[in-house]
């Protein structure tokens, strides 16, 4: 008994011309640790991190946003929102101000104008 062919010939795609290739088990572990590190990032200080929920005004997310945006434009990778919150907050405990002292927000927003004026006079001299 004779076999039929087609008139079109052999489907080259039924053969399996493509095969799926497997990538190499230490590129998985890279691959999975880079993530892992993009998850959580640290920044000055290593140990326990705790998750918190944080409400930024829209002006100053956009700003934030934008920075992130221009960083990455300009240096290849982008530095996470969490991190500059972290750097932020650094940056104020380093301050020599006795934050615990203050009660309210108005109290905080004049002692942060205070230390804004501070900043700014000893940049001029």
């Amino acid at each position: 008994m004779a076999v039929k062919r087609s008139a079109l010939g052999n489907n080259p795609l039924a053969q399996g011309i493509f095969s799926k290739t497997e990538p190499e088990e230490e590129s998985l572990i890279k691959n999975q640790e880079s993530i892992t590190i993009n998850q959580e990032s640290s920044f000055l200080i290593d140990g326990e991190k705790e998750k918190i929920n944080l409400r930024l005004s829209l002006e100053l997310n956009d700003w934030l946003d934008n920075l992130l945006k221009q960083g990455k434009r300009k240096h290849g990778q982008k530095i996470a929102k969490e991190v500059w919150v972290q750097a932020a907050l650094e940056l104020f405990r380093a301050m020599p101000i006795n934050w615990e002292e203050i009660q309210t927000e108005e109290e905080l927003r004049s002692t942060l104008l205070r230390l804004e004026s501070r900043i700014k006079s000893q940049d001029n001299q």
